[in-house]
């Protein structure tokens, strides 16, 4: 562990938070704002100081934040496969309205 981790770190959850802020709506779409503004704020001030790495406090944090980047990375997967369902679902909606207005000709 590097005395630079954390500030990657955040940047790094920072970076992903923006992603999924852009992704959602109403209040997580708030909240990811909100998260993300901190998190470069503390990116930015981790740069700035001399951390000791070899704290106690230092790696919890380490080892929270990577846990956090790494359920970020599972919720963008996630809404990706939503996303790519979504677009499944109206591809099939759209198929079968043609596939009915085709019908109804046969039909009528």
């Amino acid at each position: 562990m590097d005395s630079h981790d954390l500030a990657e770190l955040l940047t790094g959850l920072a970076s992903r938070l923006n992603n999924l802020m852009v992704d959602t709506s109403g209040a997580v779409s708030r909240q990811c704002s909100d998260l993300q503004e901190t998190l470069t704020g503390q990116a930015l001030a981790a740069i700035a100081k001399d951390l000791d790495h070899a704290t106690a406090q230092y790696a919890a944090a380490v080892n929270a934040l990577t846990e956090a980047t790494q359920e970020a990375d599972a919720a963008t997967a996630a809404l990706d496969q939503t996303e790519r369902s979504i677009e499944a679902v109206a591809k099939v909606v759209k198929f079968a309205g043609q596939a009915s207005a085709l019908a109804a000709g046969v039909l009528a």
